[in-house]
């Protein structure tokens, strides 16, 4: 049976991590479970032909923490090394490429009233007092106390790189 690019359960325990995940996940371990704890297991863990972890390292160990015996997968047996290795590398940065519209966002988070989206890494306690305003400079200045990127030069062809 051909399961490339289906949609299949497998049990976490056939599911390898890939051993040199250049992400550190830990931080977003709780609230992808608590994702899956209200919405359901909707997007799938994207495996290699040898059921190692492509895309969805998150989600993994978000499904371990939940006691799982099985998660759903996409193998994507289609893909070479090179192209696997792109692919993981490309779906964590292009989502560090979006932005948020805040506005838009405040007014999303206020029609939300029964789930607490402080579940899912949202503070929303402005919100709560009724200050989108309040809501915006947090916003605005949360993203001054990331880390910046460093950047560093090679010694051996000189060419700089952001690390």
């Amino acid at each position: 049976m051909d399961l490339r690019n289906k949609i299949t359960l497998m049990a976490l325990s056939d599911i390898t991590p890939y051993e040199n995940n250049p992400r550190n996940n830990e931080e977003a371990v709780e609230k992808v479970a608590n994702s899956i704890k209200e919405f359901g297991f909707n997007q799938p863990i994207v495996v290699d032909r040898d059921n190692v972890i492509i895309v969805g390292h998150t989600r993994y160990l978000a499904a371990q923490e939940l006691g799982l015996a099985e998660a759903p997968v996409i193998v994507a047996g289609n893909l070479s090394d090179e192209q696997a290795r792109a692919y993981r590398l490309a779906d964590n940065k292009t989502g560090e490429l979006a932005g948020w519209d805040f506005e838009k966002l405040a007014l999303e988070l206020e029609q939300i009233e029964s789930i607490d989206m402080d579940e899912f890494g949202f503070e929303t306690h402005d919100l709560d007092s009724g200050s989108i305003d309040d809501f915006f400079e947090d916003a605005n200045t949360s993203s001054e106390h990331e880390q910046k990127p460093k950047t560093v030069t090679c010694p051996h062809c000189g060419e700089e790189f952001e690390i």
